[in-house]
């Protein structure tokens, strides 16, 4: 599957789609990319390709207007087949000149950059790399560098544009010193009102002169073997409780709320707070905005507090902190380093074998507890 190359660096991009479908948390970290090809492209129209349940986390940072992010429902394979042709008609009748594969080695991905009918495609190329093949449908081929943060790596196909396409491989320049970032959202007062009023909904104790901690049990993430043991878990949210100012506030996905006995058990508790199922993508942004702390695995909802004051505490296992840690100055990374992990990788597709994620498991209650504690008294939350 080939494609015509386009050689010359000399461009001045109309359209400009960016293309990453299935983590939240990366949409985050491809901010300074996007900001940098709105740098360098002023009178480009940026765009942005993402499966629809992720689509708010690109719509938060305000870089591309609401009505340019094209969104692939997941509902069943029918809705997937189904909006995946309508996604590419428009991107077909609006015309890119540029797109930007964000994703690594999605062949998937590379298939719609094949049929985007854009001119100049960048994406990340396996080169002499075994087991990466996505076919040769990119114009601009950027090695992508597992010993380097996954934002400079976005960050290397925007300006990989620049650079002579037949120029192998992509990037020959150094990003140790390229500053990323996170962008800060402030919510108004409104959204602040709005989001107590939630919180008292759930639980009438809750007040304004309280410390929230806000924990992500992680129970029934699509990828389990990055989530700390439940019951650790909650025997850390027992020892939070002993602060008498603290609520604990549970977050996670709607299928798994109160399935489990052990948290329905601990949810009943006085200073307890269930928002679990209960919040959109915005108002996590704003329940982080009020709060003093999340502790949390390796997620999107990390990633989301990134884009807030908030101390965060965040345990790695399968994945490296290395690649994908939150871009954010208050953060407490827990992470063992075993020989064997990263085992999610690029590599791979993010399959691994391992059916017992140690690397988490090692991490005691003590060694978070003593994070969380010193990030809960080291200084009120600048969001407070």
């Amino acid at each position: 599957m080939l494609c015509p190359r386009a050689d010359s660096e000399a461009i001045t991009p109309k359209k400009m789609l960016f293309l990453e479908l299935s983590e939240m948390g990366s949409a985050i970290l491809a901010y300074s990319a996007i900001l940098k090809a709105k740098q360098l492209y002023p009178e480009a129209q940026l765009y942005f390709w993402i499966f629809q349940e992720n689509a708010e986390s690109v719509a938060l940072p305000g870089l591309i207007p609401e009505e340019n992010i094209i969104t692939i429902r997941t509902d069943d394979l029918l809705t997937l087949f189904l909006d995946t042709l309508k996604a590419l008609r428009r991107v077909r009748r609006e015309g890119m000149d540029v797109i930007i594969d964000l994703e690594l080695f999605s062949r998937f991905t590379s298939l719609l950059v094949y049929l985007s009918g854009a001119k100049r495609r960048v994406g990340f190329h396996k080169y002499s790399m075994e087991g990466l093949s996505r076919a040769d449908v990119y114009t601009h081929k950027v090695v992508y560098n597992a010993y380097m943060h996954m934002s400079r790596n976005f960050l290397s196909l925007v300006l990989a544009l620049r650079e002579p396409a037949r120029t192998i491989p992509l990037l020959k320049a150094s990003l140790a010193q390229a500053a990323t970032e996170a962008p800060r959202i402030v919510p108004d007062a409104g959204r602040r009102a709005g989001i107590w009023a939630k919180l008292r909904a759930a639980n009438g104790k809750a007040s304004e002169d309280a410390r929230l901690v806000l924990l992500n049990f992680g129970v029934g993430d699509h990828l389990p073997l990055r989530v700390w043991p439940l019951e650790n878990y909650l025997e850390l949210a027992g020892r939070l409780l002993e602060e008498d100012d603290v609520f604990v506030v549970l977050l996670g996905v709607q299928h798994v709320r109160g399935s489990d006995e052990r948290i329905k058990e601990f949810s009943a508790r006085p200073r307890v707070i269930d928002m679990t199922g209960r919040t959109s993508v915005p108002e996590v942004v704003d329940l982080c905005s009020i709060s003093r702390l999340l502790i949390s695995h390796d997620c999107g909802i990390a990633h989301l507090a990134s884009l807030t004051a908030l101390d965060t505490v965040v345990l790695f296992g399968p994945e490296t902190p290395a690649l994908y840690a939150p871009l954010n100055q208050n953060l407490t990374v827990i992470y063992k380093d075993f020989a064997c992990s990263p085992c999610f990788l690029a590599y791979n597709h993010r399959t691994s074998f391992c059916r017992d994620n140690s690397c988490l498991k090692t991490v005691s209650v003590d060694e978070v507890y003593a994070a969380a504690m010193s990030r809960l008294h080291r200084r009120p939350s600048a969001a407070k």
